[in-house]
C-alpha cells in the first residue's frame, strides 16, 4: 500500500507512506527523508499508530494509524487514518 499527502499550507511537506503486505517493510518519509523506517512480521494489536511532527515555521502535528484485520491479515485490506494537528483529514483502504 502507498499513498501520499501534502501537510501544511505556507511550508508546505510531502509525506509518502509505504508498506509491503507480504514483506512487512513500512517506511514513512517526510520531503523524501525517512522517519519511520521498520520491519513488522506479526503484532498482537490490531491498531498501530505513527505520530511524528513536520514543519519548522509552520508546525504541525501527523499521526497515521494503521489498522489491520482480526483474522487473515497479511491477506486481507487495512486501513490508514490520516491525522493533521489531531483532525481526522482522510482514510486508505487497502
Amino acid at each position: 500500500m502507498q499513498f501520499q499527502f501534502v501537510v501544511g499550507y505556507t511550508e508546505p511537506h510531502h509525506v509518502d507512506f509505504s508498506f509491503d503486505q507480504f514483506g512487512g517493510r513500512l517506511v514513512i518519509a517526510v520531503d523524501g527523508v525517512p522517519v519511520v523506517n521498520e520491519l513488522r512480521f506479526a503484532s498482537l494489536r490490531l491498531t498501530k499508530r505513527y505520530d511524528f511532527a513536520v514543519g519548522v515555521v509552520e508546525r504541525h502535528t501527523v499521526a497515521i494509524e494503521k489498522i489491520r484485520p482480526l483474522m487473515f491479515a497479511g491477506f486481507r485490506p487495512n486501513t490508514y487514518k490520516i491525522y493533521v494537528d489531531g483532525t481526522h483529514r482522510q482514510t486508505y483502504r487497502g
